[in-house]
């Protein structure tokens, strides 16, 4: 089954803070501002109507009384002053068809609404001589309205109190007002009045107010998130560069309360780090170098001894412990390494490594490949490749050295055709110490260290290293981010 199409819509949803904030913020007044218009569109249309019922009730009774107090010979000069377009008046001496209920009492309850504010300004004395009528436009379709006007249509209904309750129900579209009152000279004088026809609520002066009061939302939103996202971008690149073994200085505490603690935090954490690491190394290191003098000394009363094959035993001991002293220092000090990243050609380094190490009799094949521009420290680098190929050289015979661009990362491949590595240590391999080959002696493989120094370094650039058996052989991946 087929997904629909606006599932896909997380695809085109934008991953920053200050652009997720910025669009719900303009759909969420997009949406208050349509509803807003909505509702005062009905009441303004409503308010209007009944402004324009009493308006016009009020006028034709003014005519009546007017009419009614003047001689008849100036009554037609009378109309005449008043006719307006979508209004005029006339005479005759019966009432016209156009009153549906032939009679003398409204039909509907829109017209009894409208006929008692006739009574309302003409008096009493009219009862019974005012006939009101609604000419409907059947081609509009009915509109429904949040409120009921006498210029449209509706029902009551009766409530358990026996009081008459407005049933509310779509408005029907009125074409015309028909207005009609007996006179005292039993003529009837009728009033015609089309329904007046209002401009919408949303005018360029509204959707004007609407533009600026949501572009001045915006700014201020704007303002806020980016008073928060800045500081955060901020921590998020010295996090990146803090796991990637780069030097961060403190950052700047801005922003509001909740975003200066984190940072504060950021802040602490990253200076009881650097001061780990500066201990331990300044530790181990002295106790490197206050070892030597012991060392030195058994050497010397060892080199007294009369030859033999306890002398011999003693000293390669002692050998191996001069190894395990200067491995361990070594170690130490590449993890407290504050070199300053650079910008580094890796093709180019790859070529210049490779050639050093030819130089000093190893086989050592490098492929050629394109320029690739990462951000390094070139000696460390430099240093766990090295170490890389020389176990390949050492263990394989020969080396062969590739580097593989991708879109968001570059691989460094060093193939061998060695006799590999036991499935069961492929993980081990990286410990400290851990070597495929048991003995201590530096002629087969040192003392263990050269890959966890590559692993370590590799780890500090915000890579990684992996071992993949071959047959025969082995391939050591060195994956950097770009």
């Amino acid at each position: 089954m087929k997904a629909f199409p606006w599932f896909n819509v997380r695809r085109f949803w934008p991953r920053k803070l200050l652009t997720q904030m910025v669009v719900l913020v303009l759909l969420a007044l997009a949406l208050a501002q349509g509803i807003s218009l909505w509702i005062l569109s009905s009441a303004y249309r409503s308010a209007m109507m009944d402004n324009s019922e009493r308006h016009a009730v009020r006028q034709f009774a003014s005519a009546v009384i007017l009419l009614e107090q003047t001689p008849s010979h100036l009554h037609q000069n009378i109309l005449r002053a008043w006719r307006r377009p979508g209004l005029y008046y006339t005479f005759s001496p019966v009432l016209s068809g156009e009153f549906q209920n032939g009679g003398t009492s409204a039909a509907s309850v829109p017209e009894q609404r409208i006929e008692q504010l006739l009574y309302r300004w003409l008096g009493e004395e009219y009862q019974g001589r005012v006939n009101v009528a609604l000419e409907l436009d059947d081609q509009v379709p009915p509109r429904k309205s949040r409120s009921e006007s006498a210029w449209g249509d509706g029902s009551w209904k009766d409530s358990p109190d026996g009081h008459a309750h407005h049933a509310r129900r779509p408005r029907l579209p009125v074409k015309q007002l028909l207005l009609a009152v007996k006179l005292k000279d039993d003529r009837w004088f009728t009033g015609h009045m089309a329904a007046p026809d209002f401009s919408p609520l949303a005018a360029r002066h509204t959707l004007t107010f609407v533009g600026v009061a949501s572009v001045l939302v915006l700014l201020v939103v704007f303002w806020q998130m980016r008073k928060i996202t800045r500081p955060l971008s901020s921590l998020a690149a010295a996090a990146n560069d803090l796991g990637r073994g780069k030097e961060v200085p403190p950052l700047q505490e801005e922003g509001p309360a909740d975003v200066q603690e984190t940072v504060a935090a950021f802040n602490r954490m990253n200076d009881r780090l650097q001061r780990f690491v500066s201990d331990r190394t300044r530790m181990l290191a002295a106790l490197s170098h206050d070892l030597r003098t012991p060392m030195t000394s058994m050497r010397l009363r060892l080199e007294l001894m009369a030859a033999g094959e306890e002398r011999d035993r003693l000293l390669a001991s002692l050998e191996e412990m001069q190894q395990m002293s200067e491995a361990s220092l070594d170690f130490v000090r590449q993890s407290g390494d504050v070199e300053p990243t650079q910008a580094v050609d890796l093709n180019a380094l790859l070529e210049s490594l490779c050639e050093d190490l030819q130089d000093l009799g190893m086989r050592v094949e490098c492929q050629e490949g394109q320029g690739v521009i990462v951000d390094v420290r070139p000696v460390s680098l430099k240093r766990a490749l090295r170490n890389v190929i020389e176990n390949a050289v050492q263990y394989g015979g020969h080396a062969e050295v590739s580097l593989c661009e991708g879109a968001d990362s570059v691989a460094i491949i060093v193939k061998d055709t060695g006799p590999g590595i036991p499935v069961n240590k492929l993980k081990s391999v990286f410990e400290p110490f851990v070597r495929v080959e048991e003995s201590r002696n530096r002629n087969t493989g040192g003392m263990g260290l050269g890959l966890s120094i590559a692993r370590q370094i590799v780890v500090s650039h915000g890579g990684d290293i992996s071992l993949q058996l071959l047959d025969p052989g082995l391939a050591v991946t060195i994956t950097l981010p770009r």
